[in-house]
């Protein structure tokens, strides 16, 4: 079968691989729909990974075309999968904090992913939710982006995001768009997106976002400041990996307001330093967020399938598998928002 593999830094190539075989319990999905994400590209950058080389690709929908004897009622099924592969049993597992689970390990990053013709699903991701049947009416392709947004999901929720809240999203890529239209469902009256890029800035006005800021061109805490009444952002979602984003949340949430570091940071620039009396004096929740619950992604799917959330407008590009390094050069280059691939 033909997949993208990465062999290092920089080293992706598109080639024959062996198919995923049959075993004793697991099950073989056709990939139908696969979108390349930040992680891939994160991964292509470092040529970091559990092991190389490796099948990338994580968010992904398919069909299941063969399955051991105890999940045999799932062949043929549409199908979309949560990569994440909790083991259901350890403490946070039955805290319900899948995410923190010792025993997790991932399709397309510890184990090999969905940029192939076909991939194995491991019999938990069955036995802990993370399988769950598409409608009819939903595209592969609109499935492919559940596991993504699922995330910013999860985000949300922490942190509490209530109907009348003023949420500000920084970076305008295709997560803090999904913060976005998540927002949005949430019922947030007012939803301000800082970003500097121009073509990205453009594609947000295109979605609906009526108030953006470019920090570049504006003082993003005075900017704030007069959008909010002097008050600040009720809500603050970093969704971009800077260190200086990070800082500037500090600066534009509100009293009492709520912080999500979302996007995680590059290697050496981790430690920030940050004026930590702001998150005293100001009384600010400052918390992280990262991958998503079964039930997290349960929900998510749902939101999609109702129409609720709409991820249609943030599928920009679509190739065959067999023009996948044209379209990962694509994300390289940062132009168009989620792109898929399409085995």
């Amino acid at each position: 079968m033909l997949a993208l593999r990465l062999y290092g830094k920089e080293d992706l190539r598109l080639e024959d691989a062996p198919e995923p075989t049959l075993k004793n319990y697991n099950a073989i999905l056709k990939v139908k729909a696969t979108s390349i994400c930040a992680t891939d590209v994160k991964a292509y950058m470092t040529g970091v990974r559990t092991k190389v080389p490796i099948t990338l690709g994580h968010e992904f929908a398919g069909e299941i075309v063969e399955a051991s004897k105890s999940l045999k009622d799932y062949v043929g099924k549409r199908v979309v999968v949560n990569p994440n592969i909790f083991d259901g049993t350890c403490e946070y597992c039955l805290l319900g904090e899948h995410v923190l689970c010792p025993n997790r390990y991932a399709i397309g990053i510890d184990v090999d992913g969905s940029f192939a013709e076909y991939v194995e699903i491991p019999g938990q991701a069955f036995q802990v939710g993370g399988v769950l049947e598409i409608p009819e009416h939903l595209s592969y392709e609109e499935a492919s982006l559940v596991e993504p947004l699922a995330a910013c999901f999860r985000g949300q929720l922490k942190l509490n995001i209530r109907p009348g809240d003023t949420v500000t999203v920084i970076g305008a890529g295709p997560i803090g768009l999904m913060h976005f239209l998540l927002a949005k469902a949430f019922g947030a009256s007012k939803i301000i997106i800082s970003e500097v890029d121009d073509r990205r800035i453009e594609t947000a006005r295109n979605l609906g976002v009526q108030y953006i800021v470019n920090p570049i061109k504006e003082d993003i805490e005075k900017s704030i400041r007069e959008l909010t009444d002097g008050r600040g952002s009720d809500v603050v979602i970093v969704a971009v990996g800077s260190p200086h984003a990070q800082k500037d949340a500090l600066k534009i949430v509100r009293k009492g307001g709520r912080i999500n570091f979302f996007a995680g940071l590059p290697a050496g620039t981790e430690e920030v330093p940050i004026n930590t009396n702001i998150i005293h004096y100001k009384q600010i929740t400052v918390l992280g967020t990262s991958m998503q619950t079964p039930i997290e992604f349960k929900k998510t799917l749902e939101l999609v399938s109702s129409g609720l959330v709409n991820v249609k407008p943030l599928i920009t590009h679509t190739y065959s598998l067999r023009e996948g390094l044209e379209a990962f050069s694509k994300t390289l280059r940062a132009e168009g928002l989620k792109i898929i691939l399409i085995p």
